[in-house]
């Protein structure tokens, strides 16, 4: 993969050459060196320094705490380098963390962040907002994790499974990969039929701009309140949140839809 800078957090150009069977992390051989250096420098570019007011962190991290209930389960879709970041809403500590992403080298660096005793300043302020103390992240962060390599885009494999369903299910900056409104829907009803009875679903997707979208060439502007709450409607799922949050100043991004359904249970 030739050597981009880190904007959209994805490996678009090398979708066709990547591996769509189910994995666990540690079963994974040879690790990309480009892909490994793109999600590090992702890591480091967005989720390091000062938090960045506007961008929709304030608006997802309140969602986890307000209506992540106490999962004894939580998997995160799509989870990137940024599982750890989100924890920080939640208002308990889940008894065990499963996080997923079609992309191992991701995963790698997002387990070798977690194992160590980093903590940027974004995660300070980011506590700071959602009322947690380095007690209440060190919890999390010292949790069983598990790191499932598998598109959650498409129907799940039976790898990641989890016997009752999971008490809580998130997909921040997750489904808005899809290719069109059709495959955003099939995400979403994969993804909750996964949910545990009681469970919570909780999930955000940045629209891009037109200039992300001519670099990229991913057009997700299909991303809708409407869509959404049609996929929810569609999985029996009462809203619990629903908005579009409008993103001032960034290049790349023109507001991020973040959303919150499930039974109070």
């Amino acid at each position: 993969m030739p050597e981009i800078e880190a904007i959209g957090g994805w490996v678009k150009d090398a979708d066709a050459s990547l591996d769509r069977s189910y994995r666990r992390l540690e079963q994974i051989g040879r690790l990309d060196p480009e892909r490994l250096r793109y999600f590090e420098d992702y890591r480091s570019r967005y989720f390091n320094d000062r938090l960045m007011p506007g961008q929709g962190a304030e608006e997802i991290l309140s969602a986890l705490r307000d209506h992540g209930g106490r999962p004894a389960h939580w998997i995160d879709l799509g989870a990137g380098v940024t599982t750890l970041f989100w924890s920080i809403g939640l208002a308990a500590a889940p008894d065990e963390v499963s996080v997923c992403d079609l992309v191992p080298e991701a995963l790698h660096v997002l387990e070798a962040f977690k194992d160590g005793d980093e903590t940027p300043p974004c995660y300070r302020e980011a506590m700071a907002l959602a009322g947690r103390s380095e007690a209440d992240f060190e919890a999390l962060r010292r949790r069983p994790w598990t790191y499932h390599v598998f598109d959650c885009l498409r129907p799940w494999p039976a790898g990641p499974e989890q016997p009752g369903g999971y008490g809580l299910i998130s997909a921040i900056g997750c489904f808005g990969l899809s290719p069109d409104a059709e495959r955003y829907a099939e995400a979403f009803a994969a993804a909750a039929a996964n949910l545990a009875p009681g469970g919570r679903f909780i999930g955000a997707d940045w629209v891009r701009s037109d200039l992300l979208i001519d670099r990229e060439g991913h057009d997700n502007r299909y991303v809708s309140p409407a869509l959404t709450a049609a996929c929810a409607e569609q999985a029996g799922l009462p809203t619990l949140a629903l908005a579009r949050i409008p993103i001032a100043g960034d290049p790349y991004y023109d507001s991020v839809m973040v959303w919150a359904f499930g039974h109070a249970g």
